[in-house]
């Protein structure tokens, strides 16, 4: 009886020891797929890639496959026109928040960056609104309005849209100096809790609007486009079409992300 025993318990060991060490491996290989997922400039390769480190069960790449693949887990698309509310909505391409900025391609990077810059004046926008043009390709008369900003000098970032819009699209008019500022207030973006992003409204539209009108900022819970377009309403003015420069990406749940990367193809 004693040698069946022994057997026993060195058999156990061993599918022990060999269980752990592929759980050991497949947590190496999930390591391995996620950085090289991380260093991939090729969309495809990063989305095959972060697919096989969750599949792999690794802890921290749910987080990779999910901003490698956006698509799968918003109901809208970038450049693709949806309704929002009643208006017909497009923007140029996902936001992520700066805390997620490591597991983020180049490419989204350097574009959160490039919104960091228009939000800050420091790009005129002219590429994201002409690309979002084409999209809702407006046939008729339109004013473009700009949504307002917490600040006076926020607001001007618009100025090079309006420009733009004097200069390559006769059958719109731009609304930029329809606006008055009466002061400053909280950016919505900045408020952390829902509790805090209440309309602070710090202006007015000086100018009576007939027709209809398109808005540009960037799209996260639409507070502030929803009272816009109310303002809008009040002055006689409807709002029919929504551009916005990037919607803010909601991060999946875990469970979702896994079952969305299995019956991935």
């Amino acid at each position: 009886m004693v040698k069946p025993i022994i057997i026993y318990f060195i058999l156990l060991a061993i599918s022990i020891a060999a269980i752990r060490f592929a759980f050991f491996c497949l947590k190496k290989a999930g390591e391995a797929y996620r950085y090289a997922a991380k260093l991939s400039v090729d969309k495809e390769l990063r989305s095959q890639l972060s697919r096989k480190t969750v599949l792999a069960r690794d802890k921290q790449s749910f987080l990779t496959y999910a901003f490698a693949n956006p698509g799968e887990f918003d109901k809208y698309n970038p450049l693709k026109m949806f309704k929002f509310k009643g208006v017909k909505c497009v923007f140029y391409d996902y936001y992520f928040p700066s805390r997620h900025r490591n597991n983020l391609s180049v490419d989204q990077r350097f574009f959160c960056d490039e919104i960091f810059e228009f939000k800050n004046n420091k790009r005129n926008g002219i590429d994201f609104f002409g690309s979002c043009i084409e999209v809702l390709a407006p046939q008729e008369e339109y004013v473009v309005m700009f949504i307002p900003c917490s600040k006076d000098w926020r607001y001007r970032r618009f100025q090079s849209i309006a420009y733009h819009i004097e200069d390559f699209f006769p059958q719109l008019t731009h609304g930029f100096d329809y606006i008055t500022y009466t002061g400053e207030r909280k950016s919505l973006h900045s408020a952390k809790k829902k509790s805090e992003r209440k309309i602070e409204r710090n202006y007015y539209i000086n100018h009576n609007l007939k027709g209809n009108n398109c808005n540009d900022d960037l799209l996260t819970i639409g507070q502030s486009l929803m009272d816009f377009k109310e303002q809008i309403k009040k002055k006689g003015g409807e709002v029919v079409y929504a551009i916005f420069m990037a919607k803010t990406f909601q991060t999946p749940d875990k469970l979702d992300v896994w079952f969305t990367a299995l019956l991935h193809k």
